[in-house]
């Protein structure tokens, strides 16, 4: 339903799991996508071809089933020759675009219940991107079988058909889930940290030796590009080239997946001939151009120097396994010394099943060339030798040089302190503040000060300190001082004034005193009087004056 300026109405998210429409449409589309584009193309090819070759389309549907079948690595037997060692590319971007449509639809899912995807949404999502492909094996399953009877071609095992589509595409489902929201499930399930971050490291192993198996298949073709053109040439007219040339580029996957194998230390074969750093025996090989890479010769003694790259490979993870545990205790992560070995452990094994099930897939019976491929089993075990060893080497050296580093460090820094605050003995409360020390000029007299009363020697020793040199930035301040401020000192002074009156009537009070008799009582009580009425009077300004400077 959509409004009149073409844009989808909101529904409100769903309360629960509950199969609502907008999910339904939306594992719909991953149940039928890649099916419709994947038949579509290989019609379109398949079409193509026969046109091209002026051949009968008698054949073309039982042509298409086969297509898909071989699309899926489901071995097919034709004159009573088994081809299973079949092209891993044509694959391989199958799933590539079925991972695509899975992580675009648990986006969709996301979006719509407006909460993380749900278990019962992944599982849902992950049967229906199967279903669709296993509808059309079925049906592709019952066109070869129908054919059987007009061409010489040999229905596929059922079951091994089923499987194989069943297990391309559940792969596809579970790596396109888990780009999206792998780490979410896997936490609120309990998975164990160190098992959520192992699996990075796995896939850069893996990467890794694949594109040096893909380096070494390289450099072989660079160096026996002799051979290639001979085989090339073998086509004896365009059709024929560009038929060879398709061809080694489909099985270009399988060649690297082998180089990576022999890189691990494994061996392979391709028929009577075997192949290893240790070995290389002569045989007949499939006349395909990309086979020119095989080298002539027996094995040379520089071959196992190649061993390094696993070697470097086991090693790039162990540190990154370490700098992902240093990294967690940095950030104040309660992680344990034990996880880092864990972590290269769980790596390890990950990239040995990897390399194990990609040796297994590429390899198989190729007709009257017999078995083609590595030994699978023996190379998944010396991948996880290599990264499992190597990577636990790395870490443990790793955390123990941290390890030293930072002790080190600590010890520094203490040393340091101790320099910095010598402990003499001494409170530091007791120490006296530089700036409470003052000018000796500055004590007033006793006397003075008892005359003064409270709070005039501050005064007085600011006013008369010879040592206080006028300022010049003083007096250019001085001008842009505020009116009342003047106010205030002008007031001050003449308090000043007045109290240094009084000091001086006492002062000759007390002179007089001593060259003349003591006065009768009465006169010492009118001086008494006076003194009061005098001392009255200032007061009385000085309150005055202050009544002034308040206002």
């Amino acid at each position: 339903m959509t409004s009149t300026l073409g844009r989808s109405v909101r529904h409100p998210p769903p309360a629960g799991d509950q199969l609502d429409p907008e999910r339904f449409r939306i594992l719909l589309g991953a149940a039928t996508r890649v099916p419709a584009v994947v038949v579509a193309f290989v019609a379109t090819f398949v079409t193509l071809t026969m046109v091209t070759a002026d051949s009968d389309l008698t054949g073309i549907y039982a042509a298409i089933a086969g297509t898909w079948l071989a699309l899926h690595q489901v071995p097919l037997t034709i004159d009573d020759a088994t081809l299973g060692a079949l092209p891993l590319l044509p694959t391989a971007i199958v799933v590539w675009r079925s991972v695509r449509v899975c992580a675009h639809a648990t986006d969709s899912l996301v979006e719509h219940t407006e909460r993380d995807l749900s278990l019962v949404d992944a599982a849902r999502l992950a049967a229906a991107t199967i279903v669709g492909p296993l509808t059309i094996t079925v049906i592709a399953l019952v066109v070869v079988q129908d054919a059987s009877g007009v061409l010489p071609v040999s229905p596929p095992n059922e079951a091994a058909a089923l499987a194989w589509v069943t297990g391309v595409y559940l792969l596809s489902a579970l790596i396109g889930i888990g780009l999206r929201s792998w780490r979410g499930l896997c936490l609120r399930h309990g998975v164990p940290e160190w098992a959520v971050i192992s699996v990075r490291p796995a896939v850069r192993a893996l990467l890794g030796m694949l594109a040096m198996g893909a380096l070494l298949t390289a450099v072989g073709l660079a160096l026996s590009w002799g051979t290639v053109g001979d085989l090339l040439a073998r086509g004896d007219d365009v059709s024929g080239l560009l038929g060879l040339t398709v061809m080694s580029i489909l099985y270009l996957p399988n060649v690297v997946v082998a180089a990576s194998a022999i890189l691990a230390g494994s061996a392979v074969q391709f028929g009577d001939m075997t192949l290893s750093l240790f070995e290389a025996t002569g045989g007949d090989v499939p006349a395909l151009p990309v086979l020119g890479a095989i080298p002539e010769g027996p094995a040379g003694a520089s071959w196992v120097v190649a061993l390094a790259v696993p070697a470097t490979v086991g090693a790039l993870l162990g540190r990154f396994a370490a700098h992902r545990t240093l990294q967690a205790l940095a950030d104040g992560v309660p992680v344990a010394r034990t996880d880092t070995a864990l972590t290269v452990l769980a790596a390890a094994a990950q990239v040995g099943v990897g390399t194990a099930v990609l040796t297994w897939v590429a390899s198989g019976s190729l007709g009257r060339f017999g078995t083609v491929g590595a030994n699978w089993w023996l190379a998944g075990i010396l991948m996880f030798a290599w990264t499992g060893l190597l990577g636990l080497i790395t870490a443990q050296l790793l955390m123990w040089r941290e390890g030293r580093l930072g002790a080190a460090a600590a010890r520094a820094a203490t040393a340091a302190d101790a320099v910095d605050d010598p402990d003499d003995g001494a409170d530091p409360d007791d120490v006296a503040d530089p700036d409470d020390h003052t000018d000796p000029d500055d004590h007033t007299d006793p006397d003075e000060q008892k005359a003064l009363g409270p709070g005039a020697s501050d005064e007085h020793g600011d006013d008369d300190d010879p040592d206080d040199d006028p300022d010049p930035d003083d007096d250019a301040d001085s001008d842009d001082a505020d009116p009342d401020d003047d106010v205030i000192e002008t007031e001050v002074i003449e308090t000043e004034v007045i109290d240094a009156e009084i000091v001086e009537v006492e002062v000759e009070d007390r002179d007089a005193g001593t060259d003349r008799a003591t006065p009768p009582a009465r006169a010492d009580v009118a001086d008494d009087d006076s003194d009061d009425d005098a001392g009255a009077d200032a007061d009385e300004e000085v309150e005055g004056k202050g009544t002034r400077r308040g206002d």
